[in-house]
């Protein structure tokens, strides 16, 4: 049986990099696949920041396909108590 994708209009298996940099100018990253997100982060403001750029990016996807423009593989933004967040799809 097919499982339901967690982030609509990516496979679960997607790879993807993400940067977290906080306030005070710490950095974190890792390579991980949306299947990956429910268990390696070690704080529910990461997990959410970095589901919010994911959630994000996959509403700009959708919105440049239908008015066809290049299809972004990333970007950068500010959630949850992060300066930034950026998510580039591998």
């Amino acid at each position: 049986m097919r499982r339901k994708s967690i982030i609509e209009g990516f496979k679960n298996s997607q790879k993807f990099r993400f940067i977290l940099m906080a306030e005070g100018g710490e950095e974190v990253g890792m390579v991980i696949t949306i299947q990956q997100m429910s268990d390696q982060f070690a704080t529910r403001n990461a997990r959410v920041a970095v589901w919010t750029a994911l959630s994000k990016l996959a509403m700009d996807r959708r919105l440049a396909e239908m008015r066809g423009e290049p299809i972004p593989t990333g970007l950068v933004v500010g959630a949850h108590g992060f300066r930034q967040v950026q998510v580039d799809l591998h």
